[in-house]
């Protein structure tokens, strides 16, 4: 497991949750911190 933290920018629900299932079915268990939109981020 990599200490690397993933930001996701991700302002639409259905879309982070796919981007989020497809890093961990690819075995990336990375931390991931979400920002809801460029203005969070």
């Amino acid at each position: 497991m990599s200490d690397n933290v993933i930001l996701l920018v991700e302002d639409n629900p259905d879309n982070e949750a796919l981007i989020l299932w497809v890093l961990k079915n690819n075995n990336i268990f990375n931390e991931v911190v979400v920002a809801h939109g460029g203005e969070a981020a």
